[in-house]
C-alpha cells in the first residue's frame, strides 16, 4: 500500500482567495458596522483587544513567505492595504494548507484504513476531504459505520490541530496574530464544508460530521492545547492567565469568519443569522451537544485500537484523553 494525500487545485484556489480576501472583509466589518467595538466592549477593551479587522502583526512575527514578496508588492501597490493586512494574507494561507494537509495526514499516522471494511482486490491510496462515494463498505456490512466513519475524522481533526501547533511553534508561528488567523481559518474551512449538510442536527448517513460539531471539537481542543502550551514554553505561568485573551480570540474568529462568510458567499443583510451561526448558537445547544456526545462515544468505541495501529509515539491521544473533552 503507498498512501497518497490528496489536496485538490480547487481546493488551494478557495483557500486562496479566502485567505486574499478575509483581511479586507474584516476591515470593512470592523470599520462599518459595531460588531468589534461591541466584542470589545464586553471584554473592558483590555491590552488583548484589537480594534482593527485583523491583528498587530510585528515585524518579527511575519512569515518568511510575507518578508520575500514585500518589497516586490510595495513597487507595485494598487491597494490600500496595511502591512498587517498584507501579513494576514500570507500567514492565513499558510495555515489554512498546513491545518488541512495535517488533517489528512492524521488518518494516515492513525492507520483509518485498518478499520475500513474493502472488498477483496481493492486498496485505499488516498485520503481525500472531498466527499465520495462509499463503495467499499455499507450499512450491509456495519450498520454504524457512518457513526464510526465521522468520529474518526473528528480524531484525524484533532491530530492535525496538535501537528499545526508543533508547526507553529517551529516556524515561530506560536503568536497572537497566528493563533486568531488559525481559528478564522478553521471556522471558514468549516462554513465551506456545511454547504451540503441539512440545516440540523441529524446525523448524516456520510463520512464526515456536521461541520457545526466538528467545529466543536477542534475549537475545544485548540483552546486548551494553546493554554498549556504557553505554560509549558514558559510563556504563562498558569493556564488562567490567557484563559481570558484566548476566549476573547475563539469569539472573534467564530463571530468574523461567520460574518465573512455570510457576507461574501450568502445573501446576508444583518438581519437573521446565517445557517452555521445559527446551529452552533445557544438556541441549538441541546440537538448539538447530543451529536458531540454521540461523536464522543464512537471516539472512544475506536480509540484503543487506534492507539496501538498509531505510527507516531508519543502523539496527541494521551493528552485529548487526559482533557476528558466532551466526556459524559
Amino acid at each position: 500500500m503507498h498512501p497518497v494525500i490528496k489536496i485538490t487545485l480547487g481546493m488551494l484556489r478557495e483557500i486562496y482567495r479566502d485567505a486574499f480576501v478575509f483581511p479586507l472583509v474584516s476591515d470593512i466589518i470592523s470599520e462599518s458596522t459595531t460588531t468589534v467595538k461591541t466584542l470589545n466592549e464586553q471584554f473592558q477593551n483590555l491590552y488583548f483587544t484589537f480594534d482593527s479587522g485583523v491583528p498587530p502583526i510585528h515585524t518579527n512575527q511575519q512569515t518568511k513567505l510575507f518578508n520575500l514578496v514585500k518589497t516586490a508588492y510595495d513597487e507595485r501597490r494598487h491597494e490600500k492595504l496595511t502591512d498587517d493586512m498584507l501579513g494576514a494574507r500570507f500567514m492565513m494561507f499558510e495555515l489554512m494548507v498546513v491545518w488541512l494537509y495535517f488533517h489528512e495526514l492524521g488518518h494516515l499516522l492513525q492507520r483509518h484504513f485498518l478499520l475500513k471494511i474493502i472488498q477483496p482486490g481493492d486498496s485505499i491510496v488516498s485520503v481525500s476531504e472531498i466527499q465520495e462515494a462509499v463503495d467499499f463498505h455499507s450499512k450491509t456490512t456495519d450498520e454504524n459505520y457512518f457513526l464510526k466513519s465521522q468520529a474518526r475524522e473528528i480524531l484525524a481533526d484533532l491530530e492535525g490541530v496538535d501537528l499545526t501547533v508543533s508547526y507553529m511553534l517551529k516556524n515561530k508561528l506560536f503568536h497572537m496574530p497566528g493563533i486568531y488567523l488559525l481559528m478564522c481559518a478553521q471556522e471558514i474551512m468549516f462554513h465551506r464544508f456545511f454547504q451540503s449538510y441539512p440545516e440540523n442536527f441529524e446525523i448524516p448517513e456520510i463520512n464526515h460530521p456536521n461541520p457545526v460539531v466538528r467545529g466543536e471539537y477542534v475549537q475545544g481542543y485548540l483552546t486548551n492545547l494553546v493554554l498549556d502550551t504557553l505554560v509549558k514554553n514558559g510563556l504563562i505561568s498558569e493556564r488562567k492567565d490567557a484563559a481570558y485573551p484566548i476566549t476573547y480570540l475563539s469569539i472573534r474568529a467564530s463571530s468574523m469568519a461567520g460574518l465573512f462568510w455570510a457576507n461574501r458567499y450568502e445573501e446576508f443583510d444583518g438581519g437573521e443569522l446565517p445557517t452555521f451561526m445559527r446551529l452552533a448558537s445557544k438556541e441549538n445547544h441541546e440537538p448539538k451537544m447530543q451529536y458531540v456526545h454521540t461523536m464522543r462515544y464512537w471516539i472512544d468505541y475506536q480509540l484503543e485500537e487506534i492507539k496501538s495501529n498509531h505510527l507516531c509515539s508519543p502523539n496527541f491521544i494521551e493528552y485529548f484523553e487526559g482533557l476528558r473533552l466532551y466526556k459524559k
